[in-house]
């Protein structure tokens, strides 16, 4: 009897509350797919060759799930608190026809446990479902194949999934609990008054002090803000930082405390022109400004942190490429005969697709009769020169000014990486070379191939060359053999004319075959060969190690921060959304008088949703406006990680997103409004 009463109440508030009960089933995915990170392939995977960075990685899980349980708690508390406030009556009547505190405890407590019950039966089964998604579409994206991809349940994450939500809410309710045993059934019975205001009269507020500094001085502290995140964010000084962050807080707290006294003038400029409910909706809305203002400024930096969390993770997974610069498999150093009679053993050899030298040098020389081989680059640097004022300008000026010996690259050598990986090979005229810029120097490529266009000259060894007009950035090597910032291609004469061999590198670089690579996938073929040449004692990097960074460092940044900002976004508009409904609650007589001075329901509800629009508006706009300075600054202080050219439409895509899961809170808070209106409307 008594728990198909807990179970009635409990279908009933979920109903009711479908906002709530929605975010908690988005909290509960979120918790086990982050929670479960460890167990999936990827992480599976970079553990083989990346252990010490995944290991400092999945120390932070716990950390996460502390700091995700204190947003659900708060999430829980506030959710609750709204849906307590609305059974106030229902829970008097219950004490005065007899039940018992103790038991009204366990109906509270057992309602909750419900539908905590229910979101996960619900929130586990979709967090599986994702999880093998997720699993699946890295194993595509890493070159491992359906055939590397295993089924896993994290029964660990999935443990603590339940036991840390189901703890946060019965830790929430209970505290409601308390409170509401503590209450008279007369004192929950009566109907409950809006909090006092004190509302200045519109022109007072305007020229009040307290208002005036505070919305002024907002503006001011989220404008240094703003300036200072563009210009110095970029080296990303924790103190600068630190000072940024308090100016944004304290910015976004003073504009909405002062928010109120300007919303209250523009009332009164329109409202001898106004028909209808146009100075109720005004009156209304500043009355919520300014006794929320909190809420709201809360609410604001959460969907700050949300827009730049979600942008950067998604960005990162959607643009990283992990095999975009892969021109080799394995680059070998040694004897060329060694890694020969090695390569061509019947283990090694059906591997083996493509082997070729990589000869690459400095022109530093160290004959004492032919001192330091040098490159002049004056003609190029005249060239950037005359381009206009930039950062990357004054990054190329300051680089070439101190390459005086660059290394250079064999034509041949590079001709035959061009090769392997289907790309025409380069053809150099008489007197001319071309440019090579390894891609982790990429930030200024813009301008340098911009300037390479104009065919710019430079000097090696007093004789001048004519620089090729396109720049090439195919990384030499299968991994960190050896990084060049710039280099030149020269032909193979010129390359022994010009280089003392003593400083010469001769690598050599293998590929795969790719009927196994097309077989196998890339990871499980590479991993297949790393075996057999452990076993050759042959000094050699691996293209599987540069992809395992790569991989880390999309995982790092793209998990975490999408976890985060979902969770920032889920609390954001699930406390809007409530701290409305409150307010809207302990004013509903207002609606009831406006019934009798003639309004209609149609009026009122249109009054409502207009209500809503602005003050979910006034929040947006506010964490926009901040959002377009944090993503500019996080564009500028990870140039390697986000690429502003190829990502902006993906930037602009997750933002109107971001709008449109905007729109559909707003949406599901204005259906609930005018539930609540026409319910008031019928009971009256």
């Amino acid at each position: 009897m008594f728990f198909n009463f807990v179970k009635r109440n409990s279908n009933h508030a979920r109903k009711e509350n479908g906002v709530y009960f929605s975010s908690l089933i988005i909290s509960i995915i979120a918790f086990y797919v982050i929670l479960s990170l460890e167990e999936q392939d990827v992480m599976i995977y970079l553990k083989t060759i990346e252990s010490d960075a995944v290991g400092r990685l999945l120390l932070l899980i716990p950390v996460l799930y502390g700091v995700s349980l204190f947003f659900v708690f708060f999430l829980v508390y506030f959710a609750n608190k709204y849906q307590i406030e609305l059974r106030r009556h229902e829970f008097g009547l219950y004490q005065m026809l007899g039940m018992k505190r103790r038991k009204l405890f366990l109906m509270l407590m057992g309602e909750t446990f419900w539908n905590g019950l229910i979101a996960l039966l619900i929130g586990i089964p979709i967090s599986l479902f994702i999880t093998e998604m997720i699993s699946l579409g890295t194993s595509r994206v890493i070159g491992m194949g359906i055939i590397g991809h295993e089924f896993r349940i994290s029964w660990k994450g999935l443990f603590l999934t339940i036991m840390g939500f189901i703890s946060v809410q019965m830790m929430a309710v209970a505290i409601h609990c308390i409170k509401i045993s503590k209450k008279e059934p007369l004192d929950l019975l009566r109907i409950q008054k809006e909090d006092k205001q004190k509302i200045l009269s519109p022109v007072k507020s305007m020229v009040s002090l307290a208002s005036g500094i505070a919305l002024t001085f907002g503006a001011i502290f989220l404008c240094i803000a703003y300036g200072l995140s563009i210009l110095y964010l970029r080296e990303f000084d924790y103190k600068i930082f630190a000072l940024i962050l308090i100016l944004g807080i304290i910015g976004t707290c003073s504009l909405f405390k002062g928010l109120g006294s300007f919303i209250g003038m523009w009332i009164k400029r329109k409202s001898s022109t106004s028909k209808g409910l146009f100075v109720f909706t005004g009156r209304q809305l500043q009355e919520n400004v300014v006794s929320q203002w909190t809420s709201l400024s809360i609410a604001s930096l959460l969907l700050l942190m949300s827009m730049v969390c979600l942008t950067y993770g998604l960005t990162t997974v959607f643009s990283s490429n992990h095999t975009l610069n892969r021109t080799a498999d394995f680059t070998f150093r040694g004897s060329e005969n060694v890694i020969v009679d090695a390569l061509n053993t019947k283990e090694i050899n059906p591997y083996v697709e493509q082997f070729y030298p990589m000869r690459i040098a400095s022109t530093y020389s160290s004959d004492s009769e032919n001192p330091d081989s040098t490159v002049s680059w004056s003609g190029l640097m005249n060239s950037i020169r005359k381009e206009s004022d930039s950062d990357q300008k004054d990054v190329l000026l300051n680089n070439f000014n101190f390459h005086d010996t660059p290394y250079i690259i064999s034509l041949s050598s590079y001709n035959d990486l061009l090769r392997t990986i289907k790309m025409p090979e380069i053809k150099l005229k008489d007197k001319e070379i071309a440019m090579y810029s390894d891609e982790d120097w990429s930030y200024a490529h813009p301008l340098l191939s911009k300037v390479l266009m104009t065919n710019p000259t430079i000097h090696l060894n007093e004789n001048e060359y004519i620089l090729q007009s396109k720049l090439y950035t195919k990384n030499v090597v299968a991994d960190r053999a050896i990084t060049l910032s710039y280099a030149l291609i020269v032909p193979d004469e010129v390359f022994d004319s010009v280089v003392d061999h003593s400083y010469e590198t001769t690598l050599f670089n293998m590929v795969l075959t790719s009927k196994l690579v097309d077989e196998k996938g890339l990871m499980q073929s590479m991993h297949q060969a790393e075996k057999l040449l452990d076993a050759t004692n042959l000094e050699y990097d691996s293209y599987l190690s540069s992809m395992g960074r790569n991989l880390f460092y999309t995982v790092a940044g793209s998990y975490t921060t999408t976890y985060l900002g979902l969770m920032f976004l889920i609390i954001a508009n699930t406390v809007l959304g409530i701290e409305f409904l409150m307010h809207q609650k302990s004013t509903n007589h207002r609606y009831y008088t406006l019934t009798k001075l003639g309004a209609s329901v149609k009026s009122m509800c249109v009054s409502a949703r207009i209500q809503i629009w602005l003050f979910f508006g006034l929040v947006i706009i506010v964490a926009l406006c901040s959002s377009i300075f944090g993503v500019w600054s996080m564009l500028e202080s990870f140039p390697k990680r986000i690429n502003v050219q190829n990502d902006t439409s993906l930037i602009i895509v997750f933002i109107l997103l971001f709008l449109a899961i905007e729109i559909m809170y707003i949406w599901i808070i204005q259906r609930k409004s005018d539930k609540e209106i026409k319910k008031l409307i019928d009971m009256k």
